[in-house]
């Protein structure tokens, strides 16, 4: 092993690995609410810079440090004190919490022989995936799509990637976003024929797709059965305690996807083997 990779075996199993993820996760979390805002609207999430919706100021480097710039502004633009919403901070929490899971599941259980580059490569190839489920999951939640502009490139770049940690046999694989598209593309024809409307979208098949092209069919297949749980979990005592109908309702299904894909990814080990992929 070189020194330079030495050093970073070290960095990453010190508690310095921790810092870095955890840094890691809020900044990127500052970036999914660009993403999750401006995908969405079908706009750049690079230009222009952001800005105060109410009076237009641009948003200063100090300003945007994740998490902290929100409180010290008290959740206030500089500009003209509108109040900025505590959803992102909140994402930015996420972001933070993810970086957080990803290096205890792929990083800091590792075996110890583990190489640098390959924990690392583990810590980003897992850490892109959760926040592109959660970038997703946003989106379907403010504009009720999960765009194609996300999931047509993330599916087969998410393939290669599993390929190369290789956690998941590639025949699984190379079967994974079939199974993923196919099963949810089943049953929203065969909702459709049922109930005359349509039930599940095919950008819920697409996100699916993606799962399975990283995690493989198998995680496709469990994260699709279990999503409805965490539905009938949230929906109806929400609806009811708002007064409204439950029946006929139209609610995005991506985040219930995209929360049992998480708990797949970083709990699938609690399964029994037949059921998760093959990390340590």
């Amino acid at each position: 092993m070189s020194t330079l990779a030495e050093g970073l075996h070290d960095f990453l199993r010190s508690p310095w690995g921790w810092v870095f993820a955890a840094l890691w996760g809020a900044l990127w979390g500052s970036f999914l609410n660009v993403a999750i805002h401006r995908i969405g609207l079908y706009e750049s999430v690079v230009r222009p810079r952001s800005r105060c919706p109410r009076c237009g100021t641009m948003v200063r480097a100090v300003d945007n440090i994740p998490i902290v710039s929100w409180l010290v502004l008290r959740g206030r633009c500089r500009g003209c004190g509108a109040p900025i919403s505590i959803r992102y901070p909140l994402v930015e929490l996420l972001g933070l919490a993810l970086g957080l899971a990803t290096y205890w599941r792929f990083v800091a259980t590792a075996p110890e022989a583990a190489e640098a580059p390959w924990l690392l490569g583990r810590f980003l190839v897992y850490f892109f995936f959760a926040a592109t489920l959660v970038a997703l999951a946003g989106i379907d939640l403010d504009h009720l799509i999960i765009p194609d502009s996300v999931t047509y490139p993330a599916i087969p770049l998410f393939f290669v990637a599993g390929i190369l940690v290789g956690d998941t046999p590639p025949a699984e694989l190379a079967i994974g976003p079939f199974v993923g598209y196919g099963i949810v593309a089943l049953f929203a024809e065969l909702a459709y024929l049922i109930l005359k409307r349509e039930g599940m979208g095919y950008g819920d098949a697409k996100l699916l797709a993606m799962v399975g092209a990283l995690l493989g069919w198998r995680a496709a297949v469990v994260v699709f059965f279990a999503a409805p749980f965490g539905g009938l979990a949230v929906v109806p005592p929400v609806m009811l305690a708002r007064r409204k109908r439950v029946i006929g309702v139209e609610i995005p299904y991506g985040p219930f996807l995209v929360v049992a894909a998480l708990a797949y990814l970083y709990l699938g080990q609690l399964l029994p083997a037949p059921l998760t992929f093959n990390a340590p």
